[in-house]
């Protein structure tokens, strides 16, 4: 029984998803059975009728018999083909061969896509043919005028296009073959034909215009304007030459004799009528003529420049050079005081070496300003490295100079820190014979005759000549290291050593009542008469604290406040 109900159920299902598939494909009939009323009822035919107004021959007669049998073969042979199509994916949906349906539904709709491509060249193309005629009507009357235009305007100046008139005159004569070429191809039928020749005359004119309006200016440029600047160049190269100045590394009259060349060059161009080549070529020549003047205009700043820093650049020169010979007696009287270092050494032979070779430079180039043998620009360039390399020197002499006086500095600092070490190796010794103690631990005595050694051998190491500095700061540091670190030691060891007696002294009172407490302090009076009051302090610190705890606090505030 649920066997029979499932089976049922399936059924059911098939049979409503079918139907709902079914319905789908009636729908895509209707579209595509719509779509193919639309195109028969498009007014192919009454729009190929404007055709007949135009001259009926030629490639217009090609063209009209091509869209008539075109939209025949879709009105005759395809549109009946796809009412059969349409019965039949109408059948198959019928059947439930829903897939079959499908792709015949597909295979029509792009057939019918294929009838509209080609519906819509027809009318495009037919569009065209029939707009170009009108267009090429209304272009060849406004070229007619353009012509007549430029014709006046070649005969009225014609004395300003030189030897190009004659080629001009050829340009229009075959322009007015052209017109008689439209005439012929419109009177044939072929109106896209004659669109071509319309566009060809409309080129043609335009660039007559253009030649009108360029032409002059350039033959001007070509045969006065050029040639005159370049005359005006060569004279003023002429007279700076006669001012001393030397121009020969510009080569300019050799760029003058090339420009000569092109000249002529763009000149055949021009009387040919082909000015796009020369009309640019001419701008660059421009240019490169104010780029000469340009390179001029800078041998003569340079001049000024040489003539104004040649002097303050010799002053400057001959001041440090009597600097570094000053410094380099300095240096070796410091030498007698102080050791050197290869490094310091080698700067200051540096130093002493590249002043030497810039006055060298230096000489070289005024002998070339006095006897003008050399480009100002190229001397310029070398009085401004020159200038460079002062300042260089000067700074690494300024530093040297300061490694000079860093040196006697050092000395001096090194002798105050002497005294001051002794004043606390003194004060040291001051507060222990002061404090009546028993006597010194070893290590104390090993420290402080250490720091004696130390200060006697940097007081010995001063006494010698050539001073070695950098060793001298060396032993300084350590030795003032260990010097403070003995005046702090001092400083415990005499609060120790007087806290244990106070501890001591305060402990005595419980020294009855308490055997360990009696031990106790007599093995810190032992190991205070031993000198090692570090021990002593911590026995008997510990020992008081167990009996009264807080008594060492209560010793060091009593200690503060006598």
């Amino acid at each position: 029984m649920d066997f029979i109900i499932i089976l049922l159920l399936i059924l059911v299902i098939f049979i409503a998803y079918g139907m709902t598939i079914r319905k789908k494909i009636y729908k895509e009939v209707d579209r595509l059975e719509a779509w193919k009323i639309d195109i028969m009822n498009r007014p192919v035919t009454d729009e190929m009728a404007m055709v007949k107004s135009l001259n009926m021959v030629g490639q217009t007669e090609e063209l009209f018999e091509k869209w008539r049998n075109k939209w025949d073969e879709i009105v005759t042979t395809d549109l009946p083909d796809v009412e059969e199509i349409l019965f039949d994916i109408e059948d198959y949906a019928d059947k439930y061969r829903m897939r079959k349906a499908k792709l015949l539904a597909k295979d029509l709709h792009d057939h019918l896509q294929k009838i509209e491509d080609s519906i819509q060249t027809i009318l495009s193309e037919l569009q065209e043919l029939v707009g170009s005629e009108e267009q090429n009507r209304v272009g060849i009357e406004e070229l007619k005028q353009l012509y007549r235009d430029v014709k006046r305007s070649l005969l009225a100046h014609s004395n300003s296009f030189g030897k190009a008139e004659a080629t001009m005159e050829k340009i229009l004569d075959h322009t007015m073959v052209r017109f008689k070429d439209f005439d012929e191809t419109m009177s044939n039928g072929n109106v896209l034909a004659a669109k071509g020749i319309v566009l060809s005359i409309k080129e043609k004119l335009e660039n007559m215009q253009q030649l009108i309006e360029d032409l002059p200016t350039l033959l001007k440029e070509c045969q006065f304007t050029i040639p005159n600047q370049l005359s005006e160049l060569l004279q003023g190269i002429n007279e700076m030459k006669d001012q001393g100045f030397v121009l020969s590394h510009l080569q300019i009259e050799k760029e003058i004799s090339l420009i000569h060349d092109q000249l002529a060059t763009y000149l055949n161009q021009i009387e040919e009528a082909e000015i796009n080549s020369a009309k640019s070529g001419l701008v660059e020549l421009q240019a490169k003529i104010e780029s000469f003047y340009d390179q001029l205009e800078n041998e003569v700043l340079s001049k000024n420049f040489v003539n104004q820093e040649v002097h303050p650049i010799h002053g400057s020169l001959d001041y440090l050079y009597d600097e570094i010979k000053e410094t380099k007696s300095e240096t070796e009287q410091v030498q007698l005081s102080y050791q050197l270092s290869d490094q310091d050494i080698e700067i200051q032979k540096n130093i002493e070496t590249q002043i030497n070779q810039l006055l060298k430079r230096f000489t070289n180039v005024k002998s070339s300003v006095e006897e003008q043998d050399v480009a100002y620009s190229i001397i310029k360039n070398e009085l401004e490295d020159i200038k460079h390399q002062i300042e260089a020197i000067k700074d690494s002499h300024q530093e040297f100079s300061g490694v000079l006086q860093t040196l006697r500095k050092d000395e001096l600092y090194v002798k105050a820190q002497l005294n001051e070490m002794r004043k606390m190796l003194l004060e040291s010794k001051r507060l222990v014979q002061k404090s009546n103690l028993p006597g010194l631990p070893e290590s104390y005595l090993v420290d402080i005759t250490e720091c004696n050694q130390q200060v006697i051998k940097i007081a010995e190491k001063l006494e010698e000549k050539p001073l070695h500095i950098p060793v001298l700061t060396v032993m300084l540091n350590r030795a003032l290291e260990d010097v403070k670190n003995l005046s702090i030691t001092t400083e415990e060891m005499l609060e120790q050593a007087y806290l244990v007696e106070q501890v001591i002294q305060y402990g005595n009172r419980y020294r009855g009542r308490s055997l360990h407490m009696s031990e106790k302090l007599t093995e810190a009076e032992l190991a205070f008469r031993h000198f090692e009051y570090s021990r002593a302090l911590e026995e008997a610190a510990t020992a008081l604290e167990k009996v009264e705890p807080g008594a060492l606090k209560k010793i060091h505030y009593l200690i503060e406040t006598k």
